[in-house]
């Protein structure tokens, strides 16, 4: 079984916003989830990837879509930036109704410990053009076989 730490529902959504505010996004999205789950040890070794992974992953697909716009940045800086002035203050609709769904597919007594799988299994389940999963197909992740690591 997949085990989780307590209140790692609570740990993850925390570390998604700071992931958000890091990044001066003024939502947090089902990429920020996503990298919230990488805080945590068990989460980053079912999906395959690392923290450091992901964030430049997500950084190469920002300057991909500003390309697309005909905006050149540049390098963005290896470390995450701090953007205390805009902190991420609501949810996507996305990313509140894939924490929605991982709650409500818990009982009480198990939330805890099943939600945070519940959560990847709903983060692998979204499509394009949610922005997890094209960040999901850019770290090259396997949704099959991270589904069949926490069944």
């Amino acid at each position: 079984m997949f085990g989780w730490q307590k209140s790692s529902v609570t740990v993850i959504v925390k570390a998604a916003f700071e992931e958000a505010r890091l990044r001066g996004d003024r939502r947090l999205g089902t990429e920020h989830m996503l990298l919230g789950l990488l805080h945590h040890e068990e989460s980053a070794r079912a999906l395959g990837v690392d923290l450091t992974a992901a964030r430049a992953a997500l950084d190469d697909l920002d300057r991909a879509a500003l390309r697309m716009l005909g905006l050149e940045v540049g390098d963005l800086p290896d470390t995450p930036r701090k953007h205390p002035a805009v902190p991420a203050t609501a949810l996507t609709s996305s990313a509140r109704a894939v924490l929605n769904d991982a709650i409500k597919a818990t009982k009480v007594k198990t939330r805890d410990a099943e939600a945070p799988r519940h959560l990847t299994l709903g983060l692998l389940a979204q499509k394009r053009p949610d922005p997890v999963a094209q960040l999901i197909d850019q770290l090259g992740i396997d949704r099959a076989a991270v589904r069949e690591r926490i069944a």
